[in-house]
């Protein structure tokens, strides 16, 4: 039995320090604190509330208190009894309509069958430590079109099959909690580490599933893509404040030769107003990364080129609460600067693309919700390409853990007479257990 538990305790730990980000709405967590799902979620998952932000912060380590696999060691393993393993299964049917007579096949559906679907763990590895992590398959590349339809790239939503996720070291002290996490993700981006708001920072946790048509950090790349790094942060008193530094790429396949590092920092402050819990916040990246000079003209650069040399940085806020018993959640994100040379071409025009995104979600009943964004996006460089998009949605949430989500965006180019309005249709389903 000794020896059985022995290796059963290494490989947890083995399969803990190959990664150093998970969807939170992880099952394996509800049943570390013998809890319901929801106990840690706002209206529907994977949005957190305040007791899920504290369990984040706490590096996933909290407990129900039931019997756990302890160390004879202090300061050693404190594995919960149960082992931190679930399934998350997401499926997409999207219609898009592109409003340009010029264009033959303007009227596209296609479906994302299990796609952001995988295998989670996560929990408690001792007093102090915890992970994150998901075995995942990640999507195919989608094509991305200009404005008049034709294809003039691909949207890496994932590198495909691989470990990502986030390992943590959290200790409390009277003055607030003290925490390190070292991270890697193919698409979750730079705040996949310890951001605990649904303002879009992280990818996961958001109002609309349509992220590039409601949320102006989704659609400019702040909250997404290829990232792996350190970070160091704080929480306590209402205050949440981390920093660290990153490389625009998946910790599995970055190129050893690239120098320099990318920096980040984050802060946001939560406080109480009448029936509400109100935080806001801003967010800061800069550096550069240098990639490999193979002539004296040309770089080569690894995925998230974009990333390599942009400088940005923008404010949030979220409102959390309920009114005549309905609950009821507000969402706001600026990004007041945003400039990066495009696939990492120093010799090309600086992109330089900023707006802002508001949306909110009220629930006239527990299970049911209605949604609603604005989002102002400019392109600074080209402004034909500026858009005003309005977008509605349903949420119902079938049981705590299967989620039935339907969207539609109104998207506008108020600078290009040329260009009719298109529209984009979302039906989503989500399974974890």
């Amino acid at each position: 039995m000794k020896k059985f538990l022995s290796k059963r305790i290494i490989s947890i730990v083995g399969l803990s320090l190959m990664c150093a980000t998970a969807a939170e709405a992880t099952p394996a967590f509800a049943r570390q604190m013998d809890m319901e799902c929801m106990s840690c979620h706002f209206q529907t998952i994977p949005k957190l509330n305040s007791f899920g932000r504290e369990f984040k912060m706490s590096g996933f380590t909290m407990t129900s208190g039931k019997k756990e696999i302890k160390s004879a060691l202090n300061g050693g393993l404190a594995l919960p009894e149960h082992l931190g393993f679930g399934f998350v299964l997401k499926a997409r049917i999207h219609d898009t309509k592109v409003g340009n007579p010029s264009v033959t096949d303007d009227h596209t559906t296609f479906s994302e069958i299990f796609d952001e679907s995988a295998l989670l763990f996560g929990g408690k590895i001792s007093d102090n430590i915890g992970a994150s992590f998901e075995l995942a398959n990640g999507a195919n590349d989608i094509s991305v079109t200009d404005e008049n339809g034709v294809v003039t790239g691909v949207d890496n939503e994932g590198s495909g099959a691989g470990i990502s996720g986030k390992l943590t070291f959290a200790k409390s002290y009277s003055f607030g909690r003290l925490g390190a996490t070292a991270f890697n993700t193919d698409s979750l981006g730079v705040f996949s580490g310890t951001e605990i708001y649904s303002t879009g920072l992280y990818r996961p946790i958001r109002q609309f599933e349509n992220r590039k048509k409601t949320n102006i950090f989704q659609k400019n790349g702040i909250g997404d893509g290829s990232a792996s790094g350190v970070q160091v942060y704080y929480s306590g008193h209402g205050l949440y404040a981390t920093a660290g530094q990153y490389v625009p790429g998946y910790g599995q396949s970055i190129d050893v030769s690239i120098e320099g590092y990318k920096d980040f920092a984050r802060a946001a402050y939560q406080f109480g107003v009448a029936n509400f819990t109100v935080a806001a916040g801003g967010f800061y990246i800069g550096g550069d990364i240098i990639g490999v000079t193979q002539n004296a003209a040309d770089i080569v650069w690894t995925t998230a080129a974009d990333s390599f040399d942009r400088k940005a940085n923008g404010l949030d806020m979220q409102v959390e609460g309920s009114i005549s018993n309905m609950s009821l959640m507000i969402t706001g994100a600026a990004l007041l600067n945003n400039k990066y040379s495009p696939s990492g071409s120093k010799s090309a025009a600086k992109e330089d693309r900023t707006g802002f995104s508001f949306d909110a979600q009220l629930n006239p009943v527990s299970d049911i919700g209605v949604k609603v964004a604005y989002l102002s996006h400019e392109d600074k460089r080209v402004k034909t390409k500026d858009e005003s998009i309005i977008s509605l949605g349903a949420e119902y949430n079938v049981a705590q853990n299967v989620r039935l989500c339907l969207e539609y965006s109104n998207i506008d180019y108020p600078n290009n007479s040329a260009k009719k309005t298109d529209s984009d249709l979302l039906l989503m389903a989500m399974v974890a257990f």
